[in-house]
C-alpha cells in the first residue's frame, strides 16, 4: 500500500516539473527503479527500498517546486 502511494506520488510530482523532458525523465527513472525492485522478497531490503522511495518522493516534490519557481522568474530569461 505504501509503495503504491509513493509510486503515484512521484508520478504526480513529476507532472509538476516545468518541462516535458523533466517530466519524462523522472517518470522513466521511476519505472526503471520499480521494475528493478519488483521481485524483491527480502523484508529488510523492501523496507529499505520503501524508505528510499519516500525520500525520492520528497526530493521530486522539492525539485519540481524549485525548478518551476526558477523558470518562472523573469530574471531567468535575461541570462
Amino acid at each position: 500500500m505504501k509503495l503504491t502511494v509513493c509510486f503515484i506520488g512521484v508520478v504526480q510530482a513529476a507532472g509538476k516539473m516545468p518541462t516535458r523532458d523533466r517530466v519524462k525523465y523522472v517518470r522513466r527513472r521511476l519505472r526503471h527503479e520499480y521494475e528493478v525492485a519488483r521481485e524483491e522478497t527480502d523484508p529488510e531490503r523492501t523496507a529499505f527500498l520503501l524508505r528510499v522511495a519516500e525520500t525520492q518522493l520528497e526530493t521530486v516534490e522539492v525539485q519540481a517546486e524549485h525548478l518551476s519557481s526558477i523558470l518562472s522568474s523573469p530574471d531567468y530569461h535575461r541570462m
